[in-house]
């Protein structure tokens, strides 16, 4: 059962990249420019942003790499000697060496930047809350007049939005020979406009007469060989999995394709056998290991200097809600909250608002139990909390 939640307080993110109703059942096939629907997350990253990231976080390999006219910059050479920093830790950034890279047309990407950048890591988690998938982003800075990957094809699904600048991107089909076939599809993206490139589409962007910068909002989303991983996990504990094939059976190929066909029929008779709900029970497990967990609460709160008055509501964390008579189950990236079935409903007006601010007094008469349940998944929670931009 889906959470029958009224609409978020905040504006969703999906339509700053395109039409919603291309996402309702299936992944776009094709690719798609949307032209300026992203100019309401410019905010989100922006060049002085990137002088704080670079001067003020302590960036370390494999969050950062550099590459100029496809190929990659040593990390030797754009790494601080393990010599020179206090603990001898190695693949930390030389922001100078970084900078001199730049300078000479280098383009430098920063990986997972939701990690340690909370205005994109709070868009990743709203975007995969709407989507249903895991979303994390990269960043790509690119100098006027300059390529830094040649053309290539990723396994995800991806949009691009253009933060700085603009930035000319060439795209070929899956099957098509990118080195002597014309481009599919040929754009320039200007601030504001995003590009969506399905997963397997070759694609090389080089920029103009202006620096570049872009997002990079890629999907992982779960696959079907997901699935046939949960199987598998499933049956590796029968017996019959575990069966050892009869000496020299495959010395020759009549009694190779006979043990082959004789140990496909005996894993269709497992598979057969499973319990579908417990593997759906296990899919969904093993996908939300996969997203970024909500905001943890502040150290002193934690150390009990202080207790905050107020919770931000972060309906987003919830990535799976069972209910039935007995009451309900939500799920986060790293917590199982149980609803007694009186709380059902007043739990889902609780947590009907993303980014709402409830103050504590006002949740006096909530289950005391359950309330602390939803504040330790940090459904509630009191961190300090980025406001999000305006789509």
């Amino acid at each position: 059962m889906v959470i029958p939640m009224d609409p978020p307080s905040w504006p969703r993110i999906l339509p700053a990249l395109g039409d919603p109703a291309l996402f309702s059942s299936q992944w776009p096939t094709t690719p798609y420019r949307s032209v300026g629907s992203a100019k309401s997350l410019e905010a989100l990253l922006t060049w002085d942003n990137i002088d704080r990231i670079i001067n003020d976080r302590t960036i370390q390999a494999p969050a950062f790499r550099m590459v100029q006219d496809n190929q990659l910059i040593s990390q030797d050479f754009l790494c601080r000697p393990e010599e020179a920093t206090s603990l001898g830790l190695t693949g930390l950034m030389d922001p100078a060496r970084m900078v001199s890279a730049l300078a000479g047309g280098a383009t430098l990407v920063l990986q997972g930047l939701n990690r340690f950048w909370p205005p994109l890591g709070d868009l990743c988690r709203r975007l995969s809350s709407e989507i249903g998938h895991p979303v994390f982003a990269n960043a790509y800075l690119t100098p006027s007049a300059a390529r830094g990957f040649g053309a290539h094809r990723d396994p995800y699904h991806a949009w691009l939005a253009q933060a700085e600048g603009s930035k000319n991107w060439r795209l070929w089909a899956p099957d098509a020979d990118h080195a002597t076939d014309q481009p599919t599809l040929e754009v320039t993206l200007e601030k504001g406009d995003v590009l969506w490139i399905p997963r397997g589409w070759w694609h090389s962007g080089a920029s103009i007469d202006t620096p570049s910068l872009h997002l990079t909002l890629t999907v992982w989303a779960t696959k079907t060989e997901d699935v046939l991983r949960v199987i598998l996990a499933s049956l590796s504990d029968s017996a019959a999995m575990k069966r050892e094939l009869p000496p020299n059976a495959l010395a020759g190929d009549e009694s190779a394709i006979a043990e082959v066909a004789t140990a496909v029929t005996e894993i269709f008779q497992l598979m057969s056998a499973l319990d579908i709900s417990e593997l759906a029970g296990r899919l969904i497990g093993a996908r939300r290991q996969r997203f970024a967990p909500l905001p943890v609460p502040p150290v002193a709160e934690v150390l009990g200097e202080r207790q905050s008055r107020s919770f931000h509501v972060h309906p987003e964390g919830i990535l799976h809600w069972t209910a039935d008579p007995e009451g309900a189950i939500i799920g986060t990236a790293d917590a199982l909250v149980m609803v007694p079935p009186e709380y059902v409903a007043p739990c889902e007006r609780l947590l009907a608002g993303a980014g709402a601010t409830i103050r504590r007094d006002e949740l006096a008469e909530f289950d005391q139990g359950l309330l602390e349940n939803l504040i330790q998944a940090r459904l509630l929670c009191t961190a300090s909390h980025e406001v999000p931009p305006t789509p």
